[in-house]
């Protein structure tokens, strides 16, 4: 997939800033979100919602968090340069990507298709709070597009910042070739005055002529 590659964050910044930036990005869109999936668990205590509701949340809420430790780790690799560790980053993201659209997709779910079979009398149990009122209407309401909104935002965050740190990944890579010609070559013009630095790993006696 090379065409999944840039040369720079937002046409002008540097990769390296682009990677924790959106680390960065993604950190504090994860923890919002996973601060309000938590917050929905506890409510489901006094206010318990249908089984598939329930299972929506709790994915929900280990998606973001564990978004906000792999954006964290890929923040600290960006600062330090490490290209081994940018490069696991980026794998990693890869697959949570997956994880964060198949929460994206069951959450839209659980709203488009609400389950009906727990009454929304039994949810409030008594509650006359407006945000309990949203937390336990079935189908669209104001807690359930949140969840939505932080999810895909999350995915369209998580898909750039791959891009973009596997791009760099690549970039610290050709700097370290380079370096590492140079410090056995030397530059070009070294090679061109003196040609016999060329063979300084001499041919196999057997090499195919």
């Amino acid at each position: 997939m090379a065409f999944f590659r840039c040369r720079a964050f937002l046409c002008c910044v540097p990769l390296r800033t682009g990677v924790w930036l959106l680390g960065l990005i993604a950190m504090i869109v994860s923890a919002l979100g996973a601060a309000g999936s938590w917050l929905e668990v506890t409510w489901m205590s006094n206010h318990p919602l249908a089984l598939r509701d329930k299972v929506a949340i709790m994915i929900e809420g280990i998606v973001l968090s564990s978004l906000f430790l792999l954006a964290l780790f890929g923040f600290i690799a960006a600062l330090k340069g490490a290209r081994g560790a940018v490069y696991i980053y980026s794998k990693f993201i890869f697959i949570h990507t997956g994880l964060i659209l198949l929460s994206f997709g069951f959450t839209l779910f659980s709203i488009l298709r609400p389950d009906k079979s727990n009454p929304v009398e039994n949810c409030l149990n008594g509650s006359t709070s407006r945000i309990i009122a949203q937390f336990c209407g079935q189908g669209l309401s104001l807690v359930r597009i949140l969840s939505a909104a932080f999810l895909g935002v999350s995915v369209l965050v998580q898909f750039y910042a791959w891009i973009v740190s596997i791009s760099y990944a690549e970039e610290l890579d050709v700097d370290i070739t380079e370096r590492e010609r140079f410090k056995y070559f030397g530059s070009d013009s070294d090679l061109e005055r003196n040609p016999s630095s060329s063979n300084r790993f001499p041919e196999p006696p057997f090499a195919r002529r």
